[in-house]
């Protein structure tokens, strides 16, 4: 009797898993009417997600307050959900197997509030705390201090401490990339099994600093030069170089050789020969530790990604963090994400996913929201990229405590707001992410943002079977490899170009796609009126050449920001700087802080400050050029523009900035110019125009083919428009 129960128990949970295994979902992400799109089971999905937090409190999706919120989502019609889990939760030690219970009761906590969800696990591949103990000689190392003693765990968030100098096994360690492959290996076999797996349809997979792939220690501290990075850095140096005098003669030494390199010091890394710039003839030894570095935090990424690929039984989206290109600390080269084209083109990564912008212009209150992302380059390299969306504590916090969970702050209701449709009218997508649970409630737990989802995703679903329309007619160009040129910490304007200028872009009233420097040959520039060339400090040859041939042509007019090609990537020269901006130029020695005064005719007339003097600097001297803009209480200019016969130059050898400066550019370029307002976000793309704006009033928006029409905007308000009719979608 006993045994045939068994039996019968048996039979019932294998068919139980048969069942669960034929119905299993399959997720993809494919070019679909212009955009990078989810399927699942071959369905198009609009890219609109929940995700639990991280941390401690609200993690587990079982845990009363944290399912309130999954249901929540489900009912706004939201199926798409991400989930965290680390090794840490399923990998114990002395254990041969993984312990999947925490991860079946992940999948099991959502499916019972939503049972047709579809879910992507963000899996964390780093090594459990027990293993870095025991491991010692696998860890990462800091060339600025000692690895720290504190605790990890509990009470602590699992990712607790990874900003400081942690225990963590380094990203160069190529034994614990063996075993770790291991477990993912398992790890991909056995869920995927279960009953549970069979809602799975995406791994994203995450490592470094808080799973975002920044080197262990980042932005504050600097590694690596533990034994496996050493072992890394002398293979890498061995495959680029082949010979001790090879290496050698690049680095202008003969102190190492290829068996006894060792990893750049500190006082090394903060020294550069020009200014803010290295020269790569003289500081060859640092930029190729920085490449090293670089290289295999990509290595990683790609290793791990396949095996996801190649292991998982069905068809699955996999992802990671990558891409960071705005609100990176000006740390980019010791924990940025520098091999981005590598990551964009690679087959085994389908999206690629960032916060939106932390920069306080971008991310505040009346700020774009923008991605960290540069969203165009990947569209055009067929990858969809997801904002995290996880500015809910910029609510007033009274709102989010469970005695105000009927009302919602009604300044951040716009706000919220323009950071899904930031996104989404650029066909692409994004994750709300919950922290809101550290104040006892979720951050959208309140009636009135969740109709605003539900609104939101209800258009938006509709977008998905309608072809993705190019609105932009100007573009912003931004280059990642620059920062292997550059000093790596903060700079009179390494904030300034890469975050205050993309900031201000979004409110000169213009479309403005932007792109990578590396993308340009693979685009159709002929829509593009305006070209603005952002910190491309590097430019080779071969992209100087196609510039000259193939975008500065058909009367577009070229926009040059400091110092544009001040290195090829081999040696430094600021001649190459006047043949690329066709002015003549010469370096001053100016101590003071700059201030730009503008004010030429046809241009309004502004003023602008840097925090701190500007080395190197340029002033511009050609009798054939038109001032735009001075050193104020000087005559030295350093902003002009020049006229060819094919294309016209503007010139900055100080950024440029100010969205009403920057207006008047595109307007003389012939960028159409939808709102005059300079104080508030404009976004025109895929046939939708939206306002997100502080101030309110009345506002006349002239449409791309030549209607006008007048809206009253209320103050504190983001209101979406049908970019033909100017009909109002939603506010």
């Amino acid at each position: 009797m006993i045994k045939s129960c068994w039996i019968i128990v048996f039979a019932f949970f294998s068919l139980h898993t048969l069942n669960a295994q034929i119905n299993a979902k399959t997720g993809k992400i494919e070019m679909f009417n212009g955009r990078p799109t989810i399927f699942v089971n071959n369905q198009p999905m609009a890219p609109i997600f929940y995700s639990l937090t991280h941390a401690y409190t609200g993690r587990w999706s079982w845990e009363e307050n944290p399912q309130r919120q999954l249901k929540n989502f489900c009912e706004t019609g939201i199926r798409l959900f991400q989930l965290d889990l680390y090794f840490e939760d399923i990998w114990f030690k002395n254990k041969k197997e993984l312990d999947l219970t925490k991860a079946r009761k992940q999948v099991q906590g959502l499916l019972e509030v939503c049972p047709d969800a579809n879910i992507v696990i963000r899996v964390h591949v780093n090594a459990p705390f027990w293993w870095n103990d025991e491991h010692p000689e696998e860890l990462t190392n800091y060339v600025d201090g000692p690895l720290d003693t504190r605790n990890y765990g509990p009470p602590f968030d699992t990712e607790s401490g990874d900003i400081e100098r942690p225990r963590r096994a380094s990203l160069a360690s190529m034994n614990y990339r063996a075993i770790a492959s291991q477990k993912l290996i398992e790890f991909c076999k056995r869920m995927s099994a279960t009953p549970e797996g069979a809602s799975i349809i995406g791994l994203h997979i995450s490592s470094g600093v808080f799973g975002e792939w920044h080197y262990w220690g980042y932005p504050f501290h600097e590694g690596d030069n533990g034994k496996p990075m050493t072992a890394y850095f002398r293979n890498w140096l061995k495959k680029k170089y082949g010979s001790d005098d090879s290496l050698q003669r690049a680095w202008k030494t003969e102190k190492y050789s290829l068996s006894t390199a060792t990893v750049p010091d500190t006082t090394e890394r903060m020294y550069t020969t020009n200014g803010i710039f290295r020269d790569p003839s003289k500081e060859r030894r640092v930029i190729d530790y920085f490449n090293c570095q670089q290289e295999v935090v990509a290595d990683d990424i790609e290793h791990y990604c396949k095996l996801v690929k190649d292991n998982w039984p069905r068809q699955l989206i996999v992802g990671v963090f990558y891409g960071y290109f705005h609100m990176t600390f000006s740390r980019q080269a010791v924990g940025g994400h520098l091999y981005v084209e590598r990551i964009m083109k690679s087959p085994y990564v389908d999206y690629l996913s960032a916060p939106q912008s932390y920069y306080g212009m971008s991310w505040e209150s009346g700020g774009p929201g923008h991605s960290r992302g540069v969203i165009e380059s990947a569209r055009l390299n067929k990858k969809l990229f997801l904002d995290e969306l996880d500015n809910g504590g910029k609510q007033d916090l009274k709102y989010i405590t469970p005695e105000s969970m009927t009302r919602a702050d009604p300044k951040y209701i716009p706000m919220l707001r323009r950071s899904a449709l930031m996104p989404l009218t650029r066909g692409m997508g994004f994750w709300y992410y919950d922290f809101g649970f550290k104040r006892t409630a979720g951050w959208w737990d309140s009636p009135v943002y969740l109709e605003n989802i539900k609104e939101e995703k209800k258009f938006f679903d509709t977008r998905v079977s309608k072809p993705f329309r190019e609105d932009a007619d100007a573009l912003m160009v931004w280059d990642m490899e620059s920062f292997f040129y550059v000093y790596n910490k903060y700079t009179a304007v390494s904030e300034d170009v890469i975050d205050k200028a993309a900031a201000e872009s979004y409110k000169t009233g213009a479309s403005i796609d932007h792109v990578y420097l590396f993308d340009l040959p693979s685009m159709d520039l002929s829509r593009y009126k305006a070209i603005i060339f952002m910190n491309v400090y590097q430019i080779t040859a071969e992209q100087r050449k196609f510039i000259k041939e193939k975008v500065a042509i058909n009367n577009r007019t070229i926009v040059w920001n400091y110092m544009p090609g001040v290195t090829d990537g081999v040696n430094y020269s600021t001649e190459t700087v006047e043949a690329i901006t066709e002015m003549n130029s010469t370096l001053i020695d100016y101590r003071d802080t700059p201030v730009v005064r503008t004010g030429a005719r046809g241009y309004p007339s502004v003023q602008y400050r840097f925090n701190r003097p500007v080395h190197p600097l340029m002033v511009i001297e050609d009798s054939a050029t038109t001032p735009l803009g001075f050193l104020a209480g000087t005559d030295k200019v350093v902003i002009a523009s020049r006229k060819f016969a094919n294309h016209s130059v503007v010139y900055g050898s100080l950024p440029i900035h100010d969205p009403q400066f920057y207006k008047e550019i595109l307007r003389n370029a012939g960028v159409h110019i939808y709102n005059e307002v300079n104080s508030e976000t404009t976004v025109a793309k895929d046939g939708l125009i939206w306002i997100y704006t502080l101030e309110g009033g009345k506002r006349t928006i002239r449409l791309r083919n030549g209607k006008t029409f007048d809206v009253e905007l209320p103050a504190y308000s983001t209101t979406l428009f049908d970019a033909d009719t100017g009909a109002k979608i939603f506010k």
